[in-house]
């Protein structure tokens, strides 16, 4: 599938529309190949534990897929790609990074969404996700109700941390995944 145009009436519908769509993503066959073949890895190396599922999952999205500016912003739409093409290309924006971690997530059986970042009222700035398991509350980075932050943009920001405490460059600035 090519990128998509779509135009939101709010910023929370755009939220709402890449959550759905990362619903629609997890039924598809390639898809949920690229799940199990990661769900099979988190076992061999880590065992067979959800919180270790849910690291590999991160850990591919933010790795594994090059991030990129948002590159189709304009006045009749923003352009979106699917979770399958995301992986064939192996690169997207924090919009799409994060549709395909929800994505991976529900395949395997993990609750997840994505979390739209407003800094100041109707101006979205940044989207990430947060994933939960049953007994993930116990992981110590957690938040309310188990749900654990997954930033899919910043260099070895792990899962739950807080985008804040992830070292940054020797300028100061933020360090971004390749």
């Amino acid at each position: 599938m090519t990128d998509r145009l779509v135009a939101f009436p709010t910023l929370e519908d755009k939220a709402r529309w890449l959550d759905a769509a990362a619903s629609l993503d997890a039924t598809g066959l390639k898809l949920r190949g690229v799940a199990h073949r990661l769900q099979r890895r988190a076992e061999l190396e880590h065992g067979a534990s959800r919180a270790a599922l849910a690291r590999e999952l991160h850990r591919f999205a933010r790795d594994e897929i090059r991030y990129v500016r948002d590159r189709g912003r304009g006045p009749s739409g923003e352009q979106f790609a699917d979770s399958e093409t995301i992986v064939a290309r192996g690169y997207d924006d924090c919009d799409g990074k994060s549709r395909l971690f929800v994505a991976l997530c529900r395949v395997v059986g993990l609750e997840a969404h994505i979390r739209a970042i407003f800094p100041h009222p109707g101006q979205f700035r940044h989207v990430q996700a947060e994933v939960r398991w049953p007994g993930s509350e116990r992981e110590p980075l957690a938040g309310p109700g188990g749900w654990l932050l997954a930033e899919l943009i910043l260099k070895g920001c792990e899962l739950g941390q807080s985008p804040d405490d992830v070292p940054r460059g020797p300028r100061g600035e933020r360090v971004l995944t390749r």
